[in-house]
């Protein structure tokens, strides 16, 4: 049966090529095809050109390289590597049973791109049932023609979801589990081939659920367990204080998890975290590994830091901290940043501090360091900072191998519904910008988020480049502890107070499967209560010993105090002659625009005669002072490499290749190096990374520039919250 289809689709081995053929041929002058085969191409839509380019299969999949001639019909396939027929040979081809036949798998193949492309929109994302997925005509068969009768006829599809031939009952079941389950997946957006194909075999070959072992489903367990007792003891301890818990969103620890323990296995060694207030305090203590005891101190009204260590604090769900995590023997260092309550604020910092600390581990290929940020989903639609961090992501003096984002989508914005606070359909879309894989999960099944944290780790690490985990889930109280959610949201949280937790429900799954008994599972949560009950014991006469963020690359730094804080300024005289030589010199083997030309010669005369120094000259000089010493100099701002008003051009253009020349850089051999980079169009993310950046590399002179005095103003937040509060 399955030759006799393959013969009379044309679409097996080499023979799918005459398909492509052919209807290239239709799309440049319909008449040059048969009169049938024009009548066949007119019925297709829009999609079949990007639908004939798949005839030959998928790319993960075992393809059929055999040819086999089609006697009965006239026709005789041509062999692989040899050009398809003219069209005036392919009359004889046309008759009703081969066009049929081809017109099946077509249309079969439309469908399942349209299930790729559309099918995210049926996916059973949200915890609690209360999102309408209304049916959408592109993912309806009928839409591409067939009937009731068409289900369980066989269709040639060239093992296009891993099948060479299939009904389209089974090719419906196979989609739907695959892209209308529990995880929905937004990648056809992606213009690169490779990592297109590569999130199609990902999700395909496994039709999106692949299979755990006991071993690993009792580790998801756990997790919930220590996610869920957290909270709770802290509600029962505390009641109505503010903790901004993780409740409802539980899973967040098992996707960070995995994130973290598929990093080290994939090359990372270090990983900076940046996130919200809300679910701080669970990260803290079940990622980070802060004590529970140091965290409960804090609830009693204890200082987070010790006594000598200047500064005032911060509420606790602010507070950042860093620790080592081992993994097979292997160490994996993870920094939390601190930050404020502003949301999305802390995004470029935290990419600015893995710029910085890739550049310290001479880390090119950009795997060693990254970035994990987590957001809210109001504030990642809402918040400009989302987009102008993404902004980052290609740019050469910003990047760093891409981000993984989180969106705890609790579906809601303190007490404002989505469809109040933004016009799209997933707080996600800003993340097409720099076409990034968007992967939807329901947050009520864990081995679904595990599945898409561990495949989206392994895409960063593979392609270099951003991507994002929007988490459904849910807030089981209000904005905080205190506050009353019903007030505005009475039928969520009416559905909320009757939905069991997502520990509760994995608990059952794992029941039935005979994987974990309950008294196992209970016995697990004893446990886990237990241990929080001795941390919190021990927290009654808990004293903190150390300030981390002083640690690593700040080690041996103090507070310079009295004289010392002027610093040395002096240096001598040849030394300034010296650079003021290379400043004013023309370069070799670069043709310079005339007017820069003149103003190297002025240069030249400002060195001989010590006369009309201005201040880009004595700028440069400071400059270059610090480079011959040794000390990196990071400069960054809009149009800083020209100047706003023409007046500093530390790099020069050549007028006919625009090769680039940067004067700064060669004034000895061993000096170290300069870097000067015109910024993207914004204010507040530019200043963010370089705040980042310098908070990790103490050894580096740091240096944003607004274009105009009053343009700072556009990054206000970032030096109200950052800078000035240390």
């Amino acid at each position: 049966m399955a030759i006799e289809i393959k013969q009379n689709s044309f679409l097996f081995g080499a023979n799918s090529a005459f398909i492509e053929e052919l209807y290239q041929r239709y799309l440049a002058d319909p008449n040059s095809v048969d009169p049938d085969w024009a009548r066949f191409f007119a019925g297709l839509n829009e999609d079949a050109g990007e639908v004939l380019k798949e005839l030959r299969g998928a790319s993960w999949s075992p393809k059929v390289t055999r040819v086999i001639t089609n006697g009965e019909n006239g026709v005789e396939p041509f062999a692989e590597g040899t050009p398809p027929p003219v069209a005036g040979t392919l009359a004889g081809a046309g008759n009703e049973e081969i066009r049929a036949a081809t017109l099946d798998s077509i249309r079969a193949l439309m469908l399942i791109r349209a299930y790729r492309v559309r099918g995210h929109l049926l996916a059973d994302l949200d915890p609690l049932g209360l999102e309408e997925r209304p049916p959408h005509p592109e993912l309806e068969p009928a839409t591409y023609g067939f009937t009731e009768a068409d289900y369980d006829r066989e269709i040639f599809i060239n093992y296009v979801l891993g099948l060479e031939t299939a009904t389209l009952r089974k090719i419906l079941k196979v989609v739907k589990q695959t892209y209308c389950a529990k995880v929905g997946v937004e990648f056809m957006h992606i213009q690169e081939p490779d990592e297109k194909a590569w999130i199609q075999e990902r999700v395909e070959s496994t039709r999106n659920a692949p299979e755990f072992s006991s071993d690993e489903k009792k580790m998801i367990y756990r997790d919930l367990v220590e996610a869920e007792g957290f909270e709770q003891f802290l509600q029962v301890k505390h009641t109505g204080t503010k903790r901004f818990g993780l409740d409802g969103a539980e899973t967040t620890i098992t996707a960070l998890e995995e994130i973290i323990h598929s990093a080290r296995r994939l090359g990372a060694e270090e990983i900076v975290l940046g996130m919200p207030h809300r679910g701080r305090l669970n990260v803290l203590a079940n990622i980070m590994h802060k004590p529970y005891a140091a965290i409960f101190s804090e609830f009693q009204g204890n200082p987070a830091n010790p006594e000598d260590v200047q500064g005032s604090g911060d509420v606790k769900y602010h507070l950042g901290t860093s620790a080592d995590r081992e993994f097979e023997g292997a160490t994996l260092h993870l920094s939390l940043n601190p930050n404020p309550s502003h949301l999305e604020a802390v995004n470029p910092v935290v990419v600015g501090k893995v710029r910085a600390k890739q550049a310290q581990r001479d880390d090119s290929e950009r795997i060693k360091v990254l970035a994990i940020l987590m957001h809210g989903d109001a504030a990642f639609a809402g918040q400009g900072l989302v987009a102008e961090t993404f902004d980052f992501s290609g740019l050469r003096g910003y990047r760093t191998g891409g981000t993984v984002h989180l969106i705890v989508n609790n579906q809601i914005g303190f007490t404002t519904s989505p469809n109040y606070s933004r016009s799209s359909p997933y707080p996600s879309d800003v993340a097409k910008m720099v076409q990034a894989p968007i992967f939807h999960v329901n947050g009520d099944d864990p081995e679904a988020v595990v599945h898409v944290a561990r495949t989206a780790i392994e895409y960063r690490q593979l392609f270099r480049k951003d991507v994002v985990i929007d988490m459904f889930c849910y807030r089981r109280f209000g904005h905080n502890e205190g506050d009353e959610p019903s007030f505005t949201q009475p039928l969520m949280y009416r559905k909320i107070k009757d939905h069991p937790t997502t520990r509760e429900i994995y608990a059952r799954r794992l029941a039935a499967e005979g994987v974990l008994g309950e008294d196992e599972a209970e016995e697990i949560r004893n446990d886990f209560r237990r241990r929080l009950e001795q941390e919190f014991e021990a927290s009654k006469s808990y004293k903190p010993n150390k300030a981390d963020w002083l640690e690593g690359a700040w080690t041996g730094f103090e507070v310079a105090s009295g004289d010392v804080r002027r610093g040395e300024t002096v240096v001598d005289e040849e030394v300034l002659i010296e650079i003021g030589r290379v400043l004013s010199q023309r370069p070799e083997n670069l043709n310079i625009h005339p007017r820069i030309g003149r103003l190297l010669d002025a240069k030249r005369r400002m060195f001989e005669t010590g006369e009309g120094i201005d201040w880009a000259t004595a700028e440069a000089l400071a400059f270059g002072t610090l480079l011959v010493e040794g000390t990196r100099v990071r400069f960054s701002g809009q149009d800083s490499a020209r100047g706003t008003f023409s007046h500093r051009h530390a790099v020069l253009v050549d007028q006919g290749t625009e090769k680039r020349f940067v004067p700064l850089n060669h004034l000895r051999r061993d000096q170290a190096p300069f870097e000067i980079i015109d910024s993207p169009l914004s204010e507040a993310s530019v200043l963010g990374f370089e705040y980042g950046y310098s908070t990790a590399e103490p050894n580096v002179l740091v240096l944003w520039e607004a274009q105009f005095g009053d343009f700072a103003n556009g990054a206000q937040v970032i030096i109200d919250q950052f800078i000035a509060s240390g």
